[in-house]
């Protein structure tokens, strides 16, 4: 599915629902695609929400805590997805591939395009203090150009299911001017609907799956509702850290 522009609460709220949805279903996969109504910072779940005031850039922006961790992501001129997937409980190994599976195949695709990206080797040592924003720091399967990441994933189990989701760079934003995206690296303007389509063949050929033109079912609308108000458009879940 390929929804239209919305803001954080109900972005990270339908991402839960569908969770929640894949771990009733069992085996088989949703792949999501998104837009945000307005430029919004995401923290990663064990981020301090006061950290946001040292990145200046995005401090009138609102804010969302997702339920993934890792480093803020300023979600504006972008390409977000969210993988969602039933899992046995007896499945421990292997949730790596997904990243694989993914990464892997933007690399493939921006390669059709004549775009040169690959993916990043385990770090030789981590820094002692993580940079606050996800795109400033490096893990082992981030999709580089260069010296410059240019996507990136996290992923949560509950339910019995997996959600994995991810944003692509497509290009620098007024609210993250440190950061450039595909545009500027490649020199190139991608249409994200249609990267958006052709990734996703990409994707599922290589987890051998078939996904179709789909919308959330009504159940798993009342459910990102219920979620949003209950969860991420409330304060206390935001500055719960």
């Amino acid at each position: 599915m390929i929804d239209e522009p919305a803001d954080g609460a109900w972005n990270m709220a339908l991402d839960e629902a569908l969770l929640e949805s894949a771990g009733r279903a069992g085996q088989g996969g949703c792949l999501r695609f998104y837009f945000w109504s307005e430029p919004t910072l995401s923290l990663g779940y064990f981020q301090r929400s006061a950290d946001r005031q040292t990145h200046a850039a995005s401090r009138h922006c609102p804010l969302v805590r997702r339920s993934t961790g890792g480093g803020a992501i300023v979600h504006d001129l972008e390409l977000t997805y969210s993988f969602t997937t039933g899992v046995p409980a007896h499945v421990r190994g292997g949730l790596a591939d997904y990243y694989d599976a993914f990464h892997g195949t933007l690399v493939e695709e921006l390669a059709q395009r004549g775009i040169v990206a690959g993916l990043c080797p385990s770090p030789a040592r981590k820094p002692p203090e993580e940079p606050f924003l996800c795109f400033l720091r490096r893990a082992q399967g981030d999709v580089l150009m260069g010296d410059h990441k240019i996507a990136g994933s996290a992923q949560r189990r509950r339910h019995g299911a997996l959600l994995q989701h991810g944003s692509v760079l497509l290009r620098r934003s007024a609210v993250a001017p440190e950061l450039a995206g595909i545009g500027e690296l490649a020199s190139v303007l991608l249409d994200p609907k249609e990267l958006a389509e052709r990734w996703a063949q990409r994707v599922a050929g290589k987890l051998g799956l078939t996904f179709h033109s789909d919308s959330p079912a009504p159940w798993e609308k009342e459910a990102a509702a219920r979620i949003c108000r209950s969860q991420y458009a409330q304060p206390g879940w935001t500055n719960r850290r």
